[in-house]
């Protein structure tokens, strides 16, 4: 979401679709787009800069990268965001004082 917030700004707006809300699949600028690859290179460290270094399919295209990135290390069903958003399910119920949660939840059956 940060690289989101980051590159709907100028100068990386061009690399930005506002009407998907998401990154553009390419891009005519190659600077920009080389630009992107360098600063997502630094974002790494470890066995996952080793890994995208490793790859010559993806060197100085930073849209590639990033498609890569997301395929890669997408957070599926991490703990603690399914943590997060139980406690903020159950915490906003708004079952009367008279019933149980389990009475409440019922009716969505």
């Amino acid at each position: 979401m940060a690289i989101l917030t980051q590159i709907s700004l100028p100068p990386w707006k061009e690399l930005y679709d506002p009407v998907s809300k998401d990154v553009v699949s390419s891009t005519t600028n190659t600077l920009l787009n080389k630009k992107l690859y360098a600063k997502l290179l630094l974002a790494l460290d470890g066995t996952a800069f080793q890994n995208i270094v490793n790859r010559e399919h993806l060197r100085a295209n930073g849209l590639l990268l990033l498609q890569d990135l997301v395929q890669t290390y997408r957070p599926k069903n991490v703990p603690e965001v399914i943590a997060a958003k139980t406690t903020l399910f159950w915490g906003s119920t708004k079952c009367l004082s008279s019933e149980s949660s389990d009475d409440y939840y019922n009716c969505f059956i």
